[in-house]
This record gives structure tokens, sequence and C-alpha cells, in this order.
């Protein structure tokens, strides 16, 4: 070929490659620009009193239990719910007991499709009859150990108080006071056990509830609606009691309250009564964060893609080029591979 053919076909060649370029990225935009983002591994799901009333099950803690939809999804700690992008609508839904449903299961909805759940907030609930979106609804990167007390006390100024002659607390709404301790989770929170005694602290169905066994609907202390951690709830504690028939009620105690007995992490060095030399406290460093292997495959995967478009374009154009110009059998192939 002459001078002027070679630069003819270079350009070729080279808009060809532009091409496949551009069209590989327009088809797989968030594929292959987010595959190396590192998003959270663990994220809270929280609100106001308001939406924890109507969907505080779906709220609370939740870790990274794969990918779905190529993005990060997550499972409730604990509990039955999951969190995932759904390619349909672009994007991210709430789903009980499997993810990969439809949007018609969802109650929460994160309107937004960047990589990671916690690029942006766009949340909304569902109200009863419809999606309401909320300010106050947000997913952020925590984990349940830094937000939440591990070890609680459950205190009233009212437990030894006595109005006309009968105590305000019973026996059984007394003894469930005093210090408990997280014993694991359920429904995205702790689970909390008094002193090694059949006495529990959980979140059930949109309330917290101490009781005497784990999974019960009844007890004795018990907040309709909550929070994810049970020290940040500051009024509307109820505990039982029974009216002039009998029956047992809810009565409200304005003086119980729930306190952190001791901060989670918090390490305090001894001082040494010794010269001879002492072990170091234990000091616990979060680790670095850094890009799964996952995420690095991805990445490989989309170079080599884009490398295999680009090669399929080039031959197929010079396998046209050649036939149209009348090579056949292993002149065709020599032409198409540019073997001289």
């Amino acid at each position: 070929p002459t001078t002027r053919q070679r630069v003819l076909i270079m350009r070729e060649k080279n808009e060809l490659s532009l091409y496949f370029v551009l069209s590989f990225f327009l088809a797989f935009p968030q594929q292959c620009v987010g595959a190396g983002k590192d998003c959270c591994s663990s994220l809270l799901l929280d609100s106001d009193l308001a939406v924890h009333k109507i969907q505080g099950d779906r709220l609370g803690f939740y870790t990274q239990f794969g990918y779905y939809g190529a993005r990060p999804f997550y499972r409730q700690q604990g509990g039955d719910f999951y969190i995932f992008y759904l390619e349909d609508v672009q994007h991210w839904i709430e789903c009980k007991n499997f993810y990969g449903a439809g949007e018609q299961f969802s109650k929460l909805v994160n309107e937004m499709d960047g990589y990671c759940l916690d690029d942006h907030n766009n949340w909304s609930f569902y109200n009863g009859s419809d999606l309401m979106y909320s300010e106050v609804l947000t997913s952020n990167c925590s984990k349940i150990e830094d937000v939440c007390c591990k070890e609680l006390r459950i205190s009233s100024a009212n437990s030894e108080v006595i109005i006309d002659k009968e105590p305000y607390y019973n026996n059984q709404s007394k003894d469930s006071l005093g210090d408990y301790k997280a014993i694991g989770m359920t429904n995205g929170r702790f689970v909390y056990q008094k002193d090694n005694l059949d006495s529990f602290l959980e979140y059930g169905t949109k309330h917290w509830t101490v009781s005497s066994g784990v999974g019960q609907n009844t007890g004795h202390i018990i907040h309709h609606g909550g929070s994810v951690c049970p020290e940040h709830i500051e009024k509307e504690w109820q505990i039982s009691d029974k009216n002039e028939d009998g029956e047992g009620v809810w009565k409200e105690d304005p003086e119980l309250k729930i306190t952190c007995v001791k901060k989670t992490n918090d390490v305090t060095p001894k001082p040494s009564t010794t010269k001879e030399p002492v072990a170091q406290s234990y000091v616990q460093i979060e680790p670095a964060r850094q890009a799964s292997y996952s995420s690095v495959a991805a990445v490989l995967g989309c170079i080599l893609m884009l490398l295999l478009s680009m090669m399929i374009g080039m031959f197929a154009r010079r396998f046209h080029r050649a036939w149209g110009r009348g090579a056949h059998g292993k002149q065709l192939l020599f032409e198409t591979l540019d073997i001289e």
C-alpha cells in the first residue's frame, strides 16, 4: 500500500478503537467506573421515632453479604431483610427474606443509582398507603459497637414510689430493672441479658421489650417504636400493670431511663506498680480499607473486555475490506490477520 493508504488504514484503526471504547463505557458505565470503588462493609440504616413506629423492623445495622447487580448488597444483622440495587428501576431497595425480588415487596427505597449505597441519601418509606420521602431516613458507614453501648443500666426514680398504698412498680417490672450486657444481635440491634438471669432486652416487631425470653411478644417493660440503640430513647417507656378488673395494661413511666454503663472500646491502661517489664495494653487498630479481590477482578475483566472488543472490531473490519477486494481462502485469512 502507498503512504496515503497506510495513513487511511491507521486512521480507520484509531477511529474503530475509539468507537469500541466509547461503546463499552456507555453500555457498562457502573460496572467499570464503580468496580474499583471501596464501599462500606457495615452500615447503619436509621431514622427518627415516627419512621421507627412504622418501619422500624427494617432499620438497624447491616453488613455486606455479597454482590448483586454488579454492586454490593447487604443483610440485616440477626434479621430477615436485605438491601440491594435493582437494575430494572435503577435504585436501591429493601426486601425481606430474599434478594433480587421485585420492587413490589419493598417498603424502603433509596432513589439513586450510585455504586455504593452510602453515596447519597434519597430515601422514602411506605407509610401504609404511599411512599413518602424522608430527610431523616439515612444510611451511613457505621458498626454497631461504635454506636451502641454493650452494657446498659435500666433504672427509674419511680421504682420505690408508693401511691395510695400501691407501689408504682409491680414485682415483675421492678425485677426487670438493673444492668444488662449485649449477648448477640437480632433485627439489626443488640440483644441484652441481665446478669445471666432470664431477663432480656431485645427489639422485636417495632418495639423494645424486656421479657423473660428472646422472641416473646409480651414483657414487663416496653417502648413502641424505639431506636437502633435503647440508650438513645429519652421518653415514652412503659411498664406492665393491671387495671381494676385485673387485666394487664401498659402504664407510662416518665422516669424510666436506659444509660450506658461502660463505653465500648474504652481501653484504660492501669499504672504499673513494678519496675519489671509489663505487657502493653491491647489497642484495637482499625484496618485500612482496601479494595476487595472481587473489585480488582472486575476492573481486570473490564480491561480484557475492552481489548477483546477492539480486536474483534479490527479483525472484522479487515475481513470485510479483504473480502470486498475479492480475497478468498488463505489469502482472506492472511489479509485479515495482516500477515505479509
